[in-house]
């Protein structure tokens, strides 16, 4: 009894350090089972499968991607979009390599058109997913010299979103205007495992905790259009941020500000090239967890296209590409975690033009300072239905 109350007690005190933190950061590659969701997650970028087929690109200029509300003012119809989103990612280190998966659900979103000149729209977008799990083995060593192995498991399940309610004015037809408030909301599911491979003298030992956010930010934005080019650009300014587990609040923090542009050469009918950059100031979010969890300041670069092709059963089919080229938000074991992808994709009209339809397929790179490396596939699937 004694033995298996003291590897208890251990595991109760690991679990209030990993939930006390926020966040997971392991120490070493091997532990952990990818690169891209250190600290509080990996950023999505919150572009439609449209925008994320050419790289991102066109994220500024899209009105499914919940980035610039200046977009939406294009939006002649009632719009529902819905996204879908799976990632299939492989770490390689010195000691083999590990396959994990995640699904996700980035966008959700609807607009309505009000008068000549407006448009409303309400979507919720994901700012950062935290899905991941680490497990490793260690041996606690007991009194009298025994000892006992034991496999440790840190998971966590959630994500911060971003809940955006924006207004489009299109005044005149080369001037687009937007305005948009945030609300960030979210919650990350904690939850430490602990099995002994002495099942019959200690128990396993599990213990759950969520962790909620709650947060404000605005946005703005514009468009300017002309035969040939659109040049657009946007910003977000963060409020205030906190953390808090049930009823109590345990720390504070900002919503990371954002801002960025791009310029679009739209000289080919049907056809868009665009080139984009935008930064985003996550080291505002570092103050969430534990005084390791540094948040990285990073640009997001790209460039792609979005082509007319040729006309399939009296639809036009759209092709696109790009590269997208950024620094991801948390450090991984120290080190800044750099990405690169390539990615393509097509989309098409359905029903009268009455659904859209798009796919996009990303590769991602991903490394770091450490004997460790990630890639991935990701998959993008958007559905647009104008009722």
């Amino acid at each position: 009894m004694m033995r298996s109350s003291r590897a208890s007690l251990r595991g109760a005190t690991l679990c209030a350090a990993v939930i006390a933190s926020g966040a997971i950061a392991p120490a070493a590659a091997t532990a952990q089972s990818n690169l891209s969701t250190q600290g509080f997650g990996y950023p999505t970028g919150q572009f439609s499968a449209r925008a994320l087929g050419a790289g991102g690109a066109l994220g500024e200029m899209d009105p499914l991607s919940t980035v610039n509300p200046a977009s939406i003012a294009i939006l002649g119809a009632r719009t529902i979009f819905f996204q879908i989103q799976p990632e299939y990612r492989t770490v390689t280190t010195a000691a083999g390599s590990e396959r994990t998966s995640t699904a996700r659900y980035p966008i959700v979103f609807g607009a309505i058109p009000v008068g000549t000149n407006w448009v409303f729209s309400l979507g919720s977008s994901t700012l950062l997913d935290r899905t991941s799990s680490t497990s490793f083995r260690t041996t606690q060593f007991l009194a009298g010299g025994d000892s006992v192995p034991i496999n440790t498991k840190f998971g966590i399940d959630g994500a911060m979103n971003d809940v955006r309610f924006a207004v489009g004015w299109m005044p005149v037809a080369w001037l687009h205007l937007g305005l948009g408030a945030h609300a960030i909301t979210g919650r990350n599911l904690i939850t430490v495992t602990q099995a002994f491979d002495d099942s019959t003298r200690f128990s396993t030992f599990s213990q759950q905790r969520t962790l909620g956010f709650l947060g404000s930010a605005v946005s703005g934005g514009f468009e300017l259009v002309s035969k040939k080019v659109i040049a657009s650009a946007s910003g977000r300014i963060g409020g205030s941020l906190r953390l808090s587990a049930s009823d109590t609040v345990l720390t504070k923090a900002n919503v990371p500000d954002r801002y960025g542009a791009s310029v679009s050469y739209i000289g080919f009918t049907n056809s868009t090239i665009s080139v984009r950059t935008s930064h985003d100031s996550w080291s505002s979010l570092g103050s969430l967890g534990s005084a390791g969890l540094k948040g990285i300041d990073a640009w997001d670069s790209s460039i792609g296209a979005d082509v007319a092709g040729p006309k399939f059963a009296d639809r036009i089919l759209f092709f696109r590409g790009g590269f997208r080229t950024r620094t991801l938000p948390f450090l991984a074991a120290g080190d800044t975690v750099k990405e690169k992808s390539f990615s393509g994709g097509l989309g098409t009209t359905f029903a009268g033009g009455h659904v859209l339809g798009d796919l996009a397929v990303i590769r991602a790179s991903r490394s770091a300072g450490i004997s460790a490396s990630e890639h991935a596939w990701t998959v993008s699937i958007g559905l647009t239905v104008r009722p």
